[in-house]
Formats: C-alpha cells, structure tokens, sequence
C-alpha cells in the first residue's frame, strides 16, 4: 500500500497538564488534544497518491482526520464506504475506502491543483483496516507520550 499515516511520538515522556475540559464532546477533545501535541516534536505524516510527504501538521490536519477516525473505522468495520476528509487550507484532500468483498478501494480527490496520481489504489480489506487502527494507536501512544493524565480519561481510556 502506498497511502501511509503515523504519528512520530514526542521524543521524550513528557507530563503536560492540560488546561482543558477532560469531559468536553470528542470534536473537542480531539482538537483540544492535537493542539496540545503541537507543543512538543510530534509530528503527523501522511503520503501517498504521488506526494510524499502531505503538507499535514499535527495541530489542524491531525485534529481533522482523528475527529472522523472513529466513524470511518465503524464504516469500513460494516463493509461500507468510509471517508476522511482533509479539508485544512492547502491539503484540501479527501480518501474514500470503499470495500469490495476482501479489498478496498481506496481513491484521492483533490480541491488544489496537485492531483493524485494514482488517483486510486487497491489494497485488502485487512490492510486498509490496519492503517487506520494503527493510526488509533499511534495516536494514543503520543497522547500517552505526552499527557498520561488525558491519556487515561474519555475515549482515549479506550483504545
């Protein structure tokens, strides 16, 4: 698969305190909490479609994608069309997986003008579901890296 998404974690353990509401809905949860991981080294990157690296950043784009991370896994989870839309000024990029009995086919649509190319890749169904749960983890491994305290608490708790 060329399409690839990590988080490279904070290079030290780090016990920032957040100065935000732990109980706050998930949108804001998540945005509270990339905002938080801007302040240290972690970095978002994301490649793929013929452009590696994606001009993506941990404090906007990382927000976006983790804001419908959860929805896109339960979709692809029931076979259906999941989509995430990176529609941060200047990626302005959107992924559709959308599963075909044991493969999903996974297409890039621009709003710039670079565009993919490919615009369109097929991997199994396995693979795709791999990404985007790696994503998850990679995610609350950061938080973890870099905030116990919000690790342990919501949705985070979880994962």
């Amino acid at each position: 698969m060329n399409l690839h998404m990590s988080i490279v974690f904070p290079s030290e353990q780090l016990s920032l305190t957040p100065d935000f509401d732990l109980t706050s809905d998930y949108e804001v949860l998540v945005m509270d909490v990339c905002e938080l991981l801007s302040e240290t080294d972690c970095r978002f990157v994301m490649g793929g479609f013929g452009q590696d690296p994606w001009p993506v950043d941990v404090s906007y784009d990382l927000s976006s994608v983790m804001e419908q991370l959860p929805t896109a896994i339960s979709d692809l989870r029931r076979r259906g069309e999941a989509v995430i839309d990176l529609y941060g000024q200047g990626v302005q990029r959107r992924l559709t997986f959308a599963p075909t009995g044991d493969l999903v086919n996974i297409r890039c649509s621009s709003d710039t003008r670079w565009q993919p190319d490919p615009a369109a890749e097929q991997v199994s169904y396995e693979e795709a579901l791999r990404l985007l749960e790696g994503l998850k983890k990679d995610f609350r491994a950061a938080v973890e890296r870099t905030s116990p305290t919000v690790a342990a608490a919501g949705p985070f708790a979880e994962w």
